[in-house]
């Protein structure tokens, strides 16, 4: 409980310094983005997002993690969202609200006692993610983002697993 509640602080500060910025650069043309999660080296989480307009109002993201969960777990994941950007009037697609499905494949490796049965294996998620980006002046992004997860098949071992993501990227649009 005590990580959940440090995640939400680190989050709401974060937040708090971004959202009273003035220089928001909501003119420029830009349908791409590039965005990583520092929040989440914290807990052992490396995640890389990179993100294509492909309609006016919806883009497509590819994204990357390391996770290194526990002493004895690790993964590696690969994965995909498509984001819907309804709310919004007059700013280009990778800005503002959005929401969507999410896909992602986790490469899970147990590096345990070598008396253990646990060996790893694949592990395949569905689920659905939001998030809000600003766009800042030289075209810095800033975006609170929140995934839930579902496994749609199981490792052996591997327990107590959050299926939820909670951080903020930063990133380069242009």
């Amino acid at each position: 409980m005590k990580r959940f509640t440090s995640i939400i602080l680190a989050v709401a500060f974060i937040l708090a310094i971004f959202v009273s910025a003035p220089q928001v650069s909501s003119a420029a043309k830009y349908n791409q983005n590039i965005a990583a999660n520092p929040l989440g080296l914290i807990f052992g989480v490396l995640n890389v997002t990179y993100e294509q307009q492909i309609q006016p109002k919806n883009s497509f993201t590819v994204s990357g993690s390391y996770y290194s969960y526990s002493t004895d777990w690790a993964a590696g994941t690969i994965g995909g969202s498509y984001r819907f950007y309804l709310m919004q009037e007059d700013k280009r697609a990778i800005e503002g609200f959005s929401f969507g499905p999410l896909a992602q494949i986790a490469f899970w490796s147990y590096n345990g006692s070598s008396a253990s049965a646990y060996k790893g294996g694949t592990v395949f998620y569905i689920g659905a993610e939001s998030a809000y980006k600003w766009v800042f002046a030289k075209n810095f992004s800033v975006e609170p983002i929140f995934s839930l997860f579902f496994p749609l098949n199981q490792v052996s071992g591997l327990s107590g697993f959050q299926s939820y993501g909670l951080g903020v990227n930063l990133g380069y649009a242009w």
